[in-house]
């Protein structure tokens, strides 16, 4: 990894939190096609479709209950981890990863195994493990720091990347990894889906690698920062 020692620790870290945001594409859209409309990762998604569920039909949003009660609880898991967990950002967030990667596996070895369509309680439970998972990462993201970039929603990033453009008056701050999160949500949902539609497994077993990856960054640049 000689290219990653000529980026600065900030680098590293936005490096990391984009490869977590295309996972994270792929697997709302993963959940969203294959766990019966559920979101994983983006809570605010999942809150509004259970609003609409709960108001149409009430007796389809098991799903999604299950995932906001794991995101939840993978939101406790990360803060306590997080606090617990001393030394620098970035090997804290690999330690993490290596918990997130595990469930990942998990699941997608399960998806090998079930075809949720047809089994209604593991797909619960997929969804509220997915989301534990999803809540974790996005603990760990916040944990890094890294402004505009939080690897689950693109709302306020996309806001930043045109009210802040040249068109509107501004500087254009932070425009290349503001665009980096658009595009990363956008090009893993359609990696994410393309593969799924190819085999059942396939969508998140893209995340597990992705996930994979940003794991060994994190390891290696926390290593570098701890030499110096």
């Amino acid at each position: 990894m000689s290219w990653l020692r000529r980026l600065s620790d900030a680098d590293r870290r936005v490096l990391v939190v984009l490869l977590l945001t295309v996972g994270t594409g792929a697997v709302d859209a993963v959940s969203y096609v294959a766990l019966d409309r559920v979101f994983t990762a983006n809570m605010s998604g999942n809150i509004a479709l259970l609003g609409i569920g709960l108001a149409t039909t009430p007796g389809h949003v098991a799903g999604n209950i299950y995932a906001f009660v794991g995101f939840v609880v993978g939101s406790i898991v990360a803060g306590r981890l997080i606090r617990e967990h001393g030394g620098h950002g970035l090997r804290t967030v690999a330690v993490g990863l290596v918990a997130e990667l595990a469930l990942l596996v998990a699941l997608v070895l399960t998806l090998v195994a079930v075809d949720v369509a047809h089994d209604a309680p593991v797909r619960y439970a997929v969804c509220g493990v997915l989301a534990a998972a999803m809540a974790l990462q996005t603990g760990l993201a916040r944990h890094l720091g890294v402004t505009d970039v939080n690897t689950t929603v693109a709302t306020m990033t996309l806001h930043g990347l045109a009210a802040d453009s040249r068109l509107a008056g501004g500087d254009s701050t932070r425009w290349r990894r503001r665009l980096g999160v658009v595009l990363g949500l956008l090009c893993g949902a359609a990696i994410g889906i393309g593969l799924d539609q190819i085999t059942r497994w396939a969508g998140l077993a893209f995340t597990a690698v992705v996930v994979a990856a940003a794991m060994r960054v994190a390891f290696w640049a926390g290593d570098a920062a701890a030499q110096h």
